[in-house]
């Protein structure tokens, strides 16, 4: 099992390398100036025009800027590991949830790779210097194996290359900008600002343009891939982040102004290589793209396969254990890395760079959409650990965050979206059944007590009512193979309405915690061995029936108090054959009734409970024997009750009354309904 994190707000425990700007601007800010920039911007223009393209580029960077939030937030309160997305959602909203997304990130960013090699393809085969015979696909499968060389080598020997690329990356945009403000004609911008009225017009749907313009800006989580080799991951996330969405928005909306300025409709259209001549340097951006590209393709072949090592090491599916070694000082992990070169060589095969972009938007919207929910989960719970010192952070960006991924996702495609959301609801079903032991500090438990805190200030301000009336009932009974049975019968009479506790009082003088942890944990057993719904408790007195006094005066809180006790009948116990014991057992009886408690007493022999259940379940009969009263109310309710479990659901409820003097007596029975 993982260790648990200690939740230090600002604290550090990772052991790398890398800084704010190598470790997170760079690779995030190249990954975001990458093949769309270059290849698409333009064609987004022509379909949709500029108004429509500055609004796709703003709602992709709303969704990008309110999920960065979310992700500062969480890497200002705890140390962030190896495997960013997923090791963020596993410690937050839990392993399941975790396990899901890490799957689904990790095909993503593996088609990634294809993603940007095919692009790179797309400008590479158009030289002059490339043979006819060499085909895209083949200088993307080149490519590929190329960065595979550095991936396996690790991520400071590929670091290394980035500054290079970005040098050439921003010489490029420095030539672009400086071409086309020269050559700016505002009338073409203008007549460029819908839908072009001239020629035939784009193919293109807002949300279809909207969905192959949206893996731009999927580059800004690469800092939070990277967090296993960063120096100061709280630090260093929050401001690389920002910094990368903040200069790459204010770019790709400038570089739509100019485009549309620089060219007809049908020509952005048509030209995907339309910055070549729109720059006043046209080999710098093909150099440019062929760098930024490729700088794309590495980061992505740099993030995968640390998030399938993180799934790996936490043992999420079986065969993901294989995953989880690494190599060298950096711990490198190449089986991973080759996991990635295949998903990526398979995505070239089936694909164009048309087709991925929308499988890539659509899990990496739900990616986000599930961060998001995770960061508004956990500050919603207001557990203490919750302590964010990245300052602007608050949960309803984190929702609105959430609700616009959801939302585009919705958008664009449905059908897709539904099969996304099934296929991680699946492997969250599936990783639900596996979770073990595997606890960490996620949100779940702040969530729940939060909610709780919640209902039960809800239920102390309304007066209790007859009607909303649940059994809560303690189990008492010192005979270990007796409480089996009381716990099968309470989970009858509670009728999935109540609670139920299994207790034992604990005769010590010194009431030392170690005997309640003790008996708390043989209770536990005996809770899982019969698969009750129960919770343990141990209390400790000197005596049975101080600590039985206090336990029917102190149990719960707030509103919520036990109502009812389930004891053993005394003569199916050996220990109460004498008359004094006896005596202190209808003594304690009393007490609880004197509590206001209901006394539910189980005469049954060895046996006869499962005797019970091997009778057909339409075949089953519940008796009431009706005197009138309360306590003939009391067995109603509960008789009623255990019909609502599935195993009791047809049995016949037939009451039994004494007759009187002047008339046989009579017996009514209630057939199921």
């Amino acid at each position: 099992m993982p260790q648990r994190p200690t939740v230090t707000p600002g604290g550090d425990t990772a052991a790398g390398t890398l800084g704010a700007f190598g470790g997170v601007f760079a690779p995030s800010i190249l990954t975001i100036l990458g093949i769309i920039f270059y290849l698409r911007a333009g064609y987004v223009v022509g379909e949709v025009g500029l108004v429509d393209a500055l609004i796709i580029i703003t709602i992709c960077y709303a969704i990008s800027l309110l999920t960065s939030i979310s992700l500062s937030a969480i890497a200002t309160t705890m140390p962030v590991k190896g495997g960013g997305f997923y090791y963020v959602i596993s410690r937050t909203i839990g392993f399941e949830f975790g396990g899901a997304l890490g799957v689904v990130l990790f095909l993503s960013i593996s088609m990634g790779i294809a993603f940007y090699a095919i692009g790179l393809a797309e400008v590479v085969v158009g030289l002059e210097v490339i043979p006819g015979w060499i085909s895209a696909r083949m200088i993307a499968v080149g490519t590929i194996l190329f960065l595979f060389a550095f991936a396996w080598a690790g991520a400071d020997v590929a670091t290394r290359l980035q500054y290079v690329v970005m040098a050439i990356v921003f010489a490029s945009i420095l030539a672009i900008g400086w071409g086309g403000w020269a050559q700016f004609d505002t009338a073409q911008m203008w007549e460029n600002r819908g839908t072009p009225f001239s020629g035939e017009g784009g193919s293109l749907g807002f949300w279809a343009a909207f969905a192959l313009f949206f893996p731009a800006i999927t580059g800004f989580t690469q800092g939070l891939n990277m967090s296993g080799d960063l120096r100061r991951p709280t630090r260093d996330i929050p401001l690389g982040t920002l910094s990368a969405v903040a200069l790459s928005y204010l770019l790709y909306a400038g570089l739509a102004v100019l485009v549309a300025g620089n060219a007809t409709g049908q020509q952005l259209r048509d030209d995907y290589l339309i910055l070549e001549g729109v720059s006043s340097i046209g080999w710098i951006v093909t150099a440019g793209v062929i760098a930024a590209t490729a700088s794309s393709a590495m980061a992505s072949f740099l993030g995968a396969p640390r998030i399938a090592q993180a799934l790996g090491q936490d043992g999420v599916f079986p065969l993901t254990r294989h995953l989880a070694k690494g190599h060298g000082r950096s711990d490198n992990p190449r089986r991973a890395v080759l996991l990635s070169l295949a998903i990526a060589l398979a995505a070239v095969a089936v694909g164009d760079l048309n087709f991925l972009a929308p499988i890539i938007t659509m899990f990496f919207l739900a990616s986000y959409a599930l961060l998001n929910y995770a960061t508004f989960f956990v500050a919603h719970a207001a557990s203490p650990s919750f302590r964010p010192s990245f300052s602007v952070f608050h949960k309803s960006f984190s929702l609105l965050g959430g609700l616009l991924c959801i939302g585009a996702m919705l958008a664009i495609d449905p059908f897709a979206a539904g099969v996304a959301v099934l296929a991680m609801f699946a492997m969250h079903q599936y990783l639900q059944g596996r979770v073990g032991d595997k606890v960490w500090a996620d949100s779940q438990r702040a969530y729940g007590f939060q909610r709780i805190r919640e209902q039960l200030f809800a239920m102390a301000g309304r007066p209790p009512h007859p009607a909303d009336w649940r059994p809560v009932i303690l189990i008492l009974s010192k005979d270990e193979d007796r409480r089996r049975e009381l716990l099968r019968f309470s989970g009858w009479i509670e009728g999935r309405s109540g609670l139920t506790s299994l207790v034992s009082v604990i005769e010590s003088e010194q009431g030392d915690l170690r005997d309640r942890v003790a008996v708390e944990k043989r209770l536990r057993g005996a809770i899982t061995e019969t698969g009750a719904e129960a919770f343990p408790l141990a209390v400790t007195a000197r005596d049975f029936e101080t600590g039985f006094s206090l336990l029917l005066q102190s149990y719960g809180v707030g509103p919520l108090k036990a109502n009812t006790i389930l004891v053993n009948w005394l003569e199916e116990l050996p220990s109460l054959a004498d008359d004094r014991s006896k005596a202190i057992y209808g003594h304690n009886l009393g007490l609880a009734l004197a509590q206001g408690y209901n006394a539910v007493i189980l005469h049954c022999r060895e046996g006869a409970l499962s005797r019970i259940e091997e009778v057909p379940i339409a075949e089953r009969r519940i008796d009431i024997w009706w005197a009138g009263g309360a306590t003939s109310a009391f067995s109603l309710i509960l008789a009623y009750l255990t019909r609502r479990m599935p195993d009791w659901s047809q049995a016949r409820l037939r009451v039994l009354a004494e007759g009187k003097t002047d008339r046989p007596g009579r017996t009514e029975t209630w057939p199921a309904p």
